[in-house]
């Protein structure tokens, strides 16, 4: 039995309807529960695939509800500092499944399918850090994330959905040889990238 008053905290891939449930749960035992994502996975899993500085400068998502206790949470993220978490985010359970579904899970998708090319045979004596990029998290545990993409599985259609949405732009324009449209899709992109870029440096303090 877990002592009460005990700070108690998950690293779950998802949240969802979890986090309410374990808070409900963990109060009526006295047990505080905070829930967080460390943002530091890799594509190998168990013990000697471990490395020392997993958690350097890494984000760390907390999702705190309405019956978190503040102390613990406070506690939560002083910990993670001297973990050597660069950043601490606060996001709803829901939010966070819904931006996990965009940022790990449906590249982790299209890693996948990137490599189901006949010409992976011949690819490393052609490519580059792009392809290294696209290729690295293909090599995920299928038990594990066929599990997470079901238990995520209305967002990640969504933004499979709209990729796929996107990819046909760019296959009709190519099809119709239209070199306007696809200059204009290449610069759309170029324009939310570096825009993303930015604001990644005015967070960290490189811009004036």
């Amino acid at each position: 039995k877990i002592p009460a008053g005990t700070i108690l905290v998950d690293t779950c891939g998802l949240k969802g309807r979890m986090v309410r449930d374990l808070t409900y749960r963990c109060q009526k035992a006295g047990v505080r529960y905070v829930g967080t994502h460390p943002m530091a996975g890799r594509e190998k899993n168990g013990y000697y695939a471990s490395i020392p500085d997993l958690f350097q400068n890494a984000n760390l998502i907390v999702t705190p509800v309405d019956g978190t206790d503040e102390a613990a949470l406070d506690t939560v993220k002083e910990l993670a500092k001297q973990m050597g978490f660069g950043k601490i985010v606060t996001a709803t359970p829901m939010w966070h499944d819904n931006m996990i579904a965009y940022t790990s899970q449906l590249a982790h998708v299209v890693s996948s399918s990137y490599v189901k090319d006949f010409c992976m045979d011949d690819a490393l004596s052609f490519s580059g850090g792009s392809f290294q990029d696209m290729t690295r998290v293909a090599t995920m545990d299928e038990s594990m994330w066929a599990l997470l993409f079901l238990d995520n599985r209305d967002n990640l259609l969504y933004h499979l959905d709209l990729l796929i949405e996107n990819l046909t732009d760019y296959r009709d324009a190519l099809k119709q040889r239209d070199e306007e449209r696809l200059q204009y899709l290449i610069a759309e992109g170029r324009q939310i990238q570096e825009e993303n870029v930015r604001k990644r440096q005015e967070q960290k303090g490189e811009l004036a």
